[in-house]
């Protein structure tokens, strides 16, 4: 049991500015000695009567404050301590009472030693109670006997036994009701051993008996008895039994079986296997096999499909070692439950089907066509389905990705920050069908003198510090693949010739290394700057801006494609959705409104993050207009000049709601006469939030409201 289940939340609460007069009433009023001096509810120190008492003979001033009185670093518990351990803690420090925290040490009551003291007895009972529920719901017969044989406990199915109830057996002579256990009762009570596992026949019923000595400080002061009917055993074994005829039968049907049988664990590994599947993969014993993964000994078996899907598999047409077979594969279930895969392989005389498979061959190959023509068609919207739009721009922009994908240049993305250079760069890499991995590294991101490193590389001992074995280079991992360079205009000019070189020589060397690295890259280039203003500046190479700009796709920002936010905000809000496990329908007309009204200097990025902040203050089906926090101070000056007047209408309302809310706190206060509790209750919030308000509108003093 924890402190917070037994302390006591009628604590005093003071500042050090109070009075003695004040804290001594406040003491006769509540009947406690002791009070809780906080600040900004975090506690500083206590007051008790003894140091009250202690200042007012020394001031004789009883409108002194009490600061003087108060004893800093008093003991505490922490609401969530143990009640054990703190009642150790108030012993071992030898006081009477404790204030009780929380973990930002805020005040949440008062504890004592009495509040332990029946927090211990509640769980001594609660604990009772459990062992008793657990004892009376047991199959198994219990009970406990004094020294004299006298029945001190029984539970109901040792009422059963007997015939007795609680009130006729408690007290009674054992002997009474069951004179078969007594001999074993009085060894026990005098060898002080347990004897186990004896077989005690009582009313022509058998039982497995156990004999237990109970003890105290050393003593034996009584036996428990413990009785199992044996039957329970007797149908187990019986179960068993009828087990092992069951798997002799399985055995000898999977040997008689003509084609080769597997049967699986759900995770695919092999638990049966019958002649067939031996002959079949040229093992001779079982013992090879059995417990090794399915996978590992025919990898030919698409046995994956069954241990994912769950779902029957019929008829496949593959070659397992040499051979030409046709698979078929079927969960096992037993009460709803995957217990295993039973995998049926015929192989022999399939030359008698030659026609049936020259015909699947034939199918085989007209589905092969048919499906790449439909992959050809819907690629496109396949790998760029990510990009959420219906915007013209962007699904031109898809188009044409999709067809530099297909080629071997470099590309340029330029763009806004936040306009989904990424995205499309992802895509292109889906497209072009490389077989290397998509890189990807933000050169404003990574300090310079780590640039080139993490570009090209290093051998063991370039410079202080580097690993044992070297590392490899974004161009190393990108072999094959495509490299997307993020924020190239932020590359040091001294790294860009190295990496011209690379470009057009598809060769570099590691920091430190002498050995020449070819690498098979296709380079993606993105950025929000404008090269080509830098390469008049001369702080970008113009031979460098001309490789990498060989395709150039340029992202439009979002308030040029704002027709997309409405799509935009369903992805996000639904993805919040799914992480948050709301149901959050929408955005509301008013909001989309506003949304459409922005001008996004952060593009799809701001959008979500606006939505999310939104999203996390919704408390409605739809997001609302007051959810939504914009940046407006940071609009262009002609979007400010546009929407000045609709800012003016807002501040005016806002103002007008302001002094609405303060007259209606001030009425409230009034009807109830200054009291805070029955304000808010007229008000319909809670106190805390009365409090704050009444700081927001200064509202400090009786006579403010009056």
């Amino acid at each position: 049991m924890k402190v917070k289940k037994i302390l006591s939340t009628n604590f005093i609460s003071l500042s050090k500015h109070h009075k003695i007069k004040d804290v001594l009433s406040l003491f006769l009023k509540k009947h406690q000695d002791i009070a809780c001096v906080v600040e900004k509810r975090r506690l500083i120190g206590i007051v008790t009567k003894y140091s009250l008492y202690r200042l007012l003979l020394t001031t004789n001033d009883i409108h002194h404050p009490v600061k003087e009185a108060i004893i800093y670093n008093p003991i505490t518990l922490n609401q969530n301590d143990n009640i054990y351990r703190s009642r150790e803690k108030l012993v071992n420090l030898k006081v009477a009472h404790a204030v009780v925290v929380d973990d930002r040490n805020h005040v949440v009551g008062i504890i004592s030693r009495s509040n332990i003291f029946q927090g211990l007895v509640a769980e001594t009972q609660h604990l009772s109670k459990k062992l008793n529920n657990l004892m009376n719901n047991l199959q198994t017969m219990i009970i406990s006997v004094d020294l004299n044989l006298t029945i001190t406990t029984l539970n109901h199915s040792a009422k059963k036994i007997i015939g007795s109830s609680n009130e006729n057996s408690i007290g009674t002579h054992i002997g009474h009701f069951l004179p078969e256990l007594t001999q074993h009762i009085v060894d026990v009570i005098q060898t002080d051993q347990l004897i186990d596992f004896e077989n005690t026949v009582i009313n022509n019923t058998t039982y497995i008996s156990s004999f237990i000595p109970i003890k105290a400080w050393g003593q034996i002061n009584g036996v428990m008895i413990v009785l199992e009917n044996v039957s329970k055993y007797e149908k187990i074994a019986s179960e068993l039994e009828t087990t092992k005829r069951i798997e002799k039968m399985l055995d000898s049907a999977l040997e008689a079986a003509y084609d080769g049988i597997v049967i699986t664990d759900p995770n695919g590994k092999i638990m049966k296997v019958n002649q067939g599947f031996l002959e079949l993969l040229d093992y001779h014993h079982e013992n090879e096999l059995i417990g090794k993964p399915i996978e590992t000994i025919a990898p030919e078996i698409p046995s994956e499909k069954s241990i994912k899907q769950r779902k029957q598999i019929e008829g496949e047409y593959i070659h397992i070692n040499g051979y030409k077979s046709v698979v078929t594969q079927t969960p096992i279930y037993r009460n709803n439950e995957n217990i295993g895969i039973i995998i049926k392989i015929i192989f022999r005389q399939l030359e008698l089907w030659k026609d049936l498979f020259h015909h699947m061959d034939r199918l085989e190959t007209e589905i092969s066509y048919y499906r790449s023509k439909l992959k050809e068609v819907s690629e496109q919207e396949a790998h760029f389905n990510h990009i959420i739009s219906s915007s013209p721009l962007i699904q031109s922009l898809k188009s044409n990705a999709h067809v530099a994908a297909k080629g071997f240049s470099n590309i340029l993305m330029t763009g806004e920050s936040g306009t989904g250079k990424e995205l499309f760069a992802q895509g292109i890499h889906n497209a072009s069908g490389r077989t290397g991995q998509f890189v990807k590294i933000n050169c404003a991101a990574i300090p310079v003198d780590l640039l080139e490193s993490e570009l090209f590389g290093y051998e063991e001992g370039a410079f202080t510090g580097a690993k044992k074995d070297g590392k490899a280079g974004k161009f190393d991992l990108a072999n094959e693949g495509t490299l997307f360079l993020d924020e190239i205009g932020d590359m040091p000019i001294s790294l860009q010739v190295k990496l011209l070189r690379v470009l057009q020589d598809k060769k570099f060397e590691r920091i430190g290394g002498t050995n020449t690295i070819y690498t098979d890259a296709r380079i993606i280039s993105a950025t929000n700057r404008d090269l080509l203003s830098m390469v008049q500046a001369g702080t970008f190479r113009a031979d460098l801006y001309y490789r990498i700009n060989v395709i150039h796709l340029h992202l439009p920002p979002l308030r040029e494609r704002k027709e997309d936010i409405p799509y935009l905000c369903d992805y996000f809000i639904q993805k919040f959705n799914q992480k948050m496990n709301k149901k959050i329908r929408g955005v509301t007309p008013e909001a989309l409104l506003m949304l459409k009204d922005y001008h996004w200097p952060g593009n799809i990025r701001e959008l979500e993050n606006i939505l999310e902040r939104a999203f996390h203050f919704c408390n409605k089906q739809w997001i609302l207009p007051e959810n939504i926090l914009l940046d407006l101070p940071k609009e262009r000056k002609t979007i400010k000049a546009e929407s000045n007047h609709h800012k003016n209408n807002l501040s005016n309302a806002k103002k007008i709601m302001d002094d609405t809310e303060k007259k209606l706190i001030i009425q409230a206060l009034t009807t109830a006469n200054g009291n805070r509790t029955e304000a808010a209750k007229l008000l319909h919030i809670s106190r805390s939030a009365l409090y704050y308000k009444m700081k927001k509108y200064h509202i400090k003093e009786l006579n403010d409201f009056h």
